[in-house]
């Protein structure tokens, strides 16, 4: 019992110590940016986030800092970090305006569809599909195997298919949620003078120019080269160093 008050104290200590250090650092890049030093205020912004530290406030930063240091490409990608963790932030959607404007970067528009179904939770189209399914199954054996259910046979009928419907739109809600809304499937181009390809070689026919900033969706990963979608209708071949993926947050090795 000792030992584990004794491995759960220094556990604190530990926890407490690395928070005032990440206190430290912010405070310093804060520091920086407000003297011009974008360049030393971004790296101190990136070190917090390589830590596994997530926060709307760290993420606008240094989305912040990066645009003041000459980065837009990547000044985008941690906007929209910022706004996954903070849905809705108003600094964040501010800049985002100001940042479409002044790049001219392209980026998916949200039906209110999307919008709506962005609210529900994540598992909502299996929880529709699997219940209904489930209910619809019930209903149907009742009609055919409950002796006095038979006199109200046709509505359990009815019910089984209106049960069957409900379940495929929940198998659709969850391959679209899973195609086109899709956190991990979007990325953010946040290379210079990138064009989308017709095919995975340097030398393929260009599909379209994308400034840095602009948004597509993965659709295959196919050694260096991932096959997006793109705003427009458009699809193409980007060099995988080219994008970032928006969300899980990750960073690239040398």
């Amino acid at each position: 019992m000792i030992r584990i008050f004794a491995i759960a104290l220094c556990w604190v200590f530990v926890c407490n110590s690395q928070a005032q250090e990440d206190d430290t650092v912010f405070a310093s890049a804060n520091s920086d940016f407000e003297t011009g030093e974008f360049s030393s205020a971004s790296r101190k912004y990136l070190r917090l986030a390589e830590n596994g530290l997530i926060s709307s406030e760290l993420f606008f930063n240094l989305g912040t800092a990066l645009y003041r240091d000459g980065k837009p490409g990547e000044a985008m990608l941690w906007m929209r970090r910022a706004e996954v963790v903070r849905p809705g932030m108003p600094e964040a959607e501010q800049n985002l305006r100001f940042l479409r404007d002044r790049l001219g970067f392209l980026e998916f528009g949200q039906s209110k569809m999307d919008r709506a179904l962005r609210s529900l939770p994540p598992a909502f189209g299996k929880w529709l599909f699997y219940s209904a399914l489930w209910l619809g199954l019930i209903a149907f054996a009742a009609a055919f195997c409950i002796v006095r259910l038979r006199p109200n046979r046709s509505g359990f009928i009815t019910l089984a298919v209106v049960c069957f419907m409900f379940a495929v739109v929940g198998n659709r809600i969850t391959e679209y949620a899973k195609t086109h809304l899709a956190l991990e499937n979007f990325a953010t181009i946040t290379g210079d003078s990138v064009t989308a390809l017709t095919s995975p070689t340097p030398d393929a026919e260009a599909v379209i120019d994308l400034p840095a900033g602009s948004e597509v969706r993965i659709l295959q990963v196919a050694g260096q080269w991932i096959y997006a979608d793109i705003p427009g209708e458009l699809r193409g071949w980007i060099r995988r160093e080219q994008l970032e993926q928006v969300w899980p947050v990750s960073f690239k090795t040398s």
